[in-house]
């Protein structure tokens, strides 16, 4: 199985969404628009990658590292996806917007640093930028953890 490593790092100029003028972002990441079930998640063979929620910014900063794996071959038509949403404590979170990246952009075999355009996934509001550190590494492509 191939493995794509993915360190979120920060955002800037994410949409507000709480009263207060901030918002409360965290992220969610998956490969192409696959669902992991119920029954796969408890058995603890995969996971849904998310990171913490940062509250009150606009600019959070989270230095956090996930990995997640990409069936081979399917490099040409997958694509990483990050959902940046606003969590609540009371409601339902509000969707901040998206990045979507190619994994055909990433076979590389060296880490990519590189800042992404926040998209909107549905009809809300989007703006604001995620920068990310990715290294796509396919069976037999060694794993220098340098980033």
């Amino acid at each position: 199985m191939n493995k794509l490593y993915v360190r979120v790092v920060e955002a800037k100029g994410l949409r507000s969404a709480d009263f207060n003028g901030k918002s409360d972002p965290f992220c969610v990441l998956s490969i192409s628009d696959k669902e992991v079930s119920d029954k796969v998640k408890k058995q603890g063979k995969l996971f849904t990658p998310k990171t913490k929620v940062i509250k009150k910014t606009l600019n959070p900063v989270w230095h956090e590292s996930k990995m997640l794996y990409v069936g081979p071959g399917n490099e040409e038509k997958d694509f990483l996806r990050v959902v940046i949403w606003d969590w609540d404590r009371a409601s339902k979170n509000d969707l901040l917007g998206m990045v979507k990246i190619p994994l055909s952009n990433l076979t590389s075999g060296k880490a990519v640093d590189a800042w992404y355009n926040v998209e909107p996934m549905k009809k809300e509001k989007a703006k604001g930028e995620l920068r990310l550190i990715t290294h796509y590494c396919p069976v037999g492509v060694p794993f220098y953890n340098n980033f």
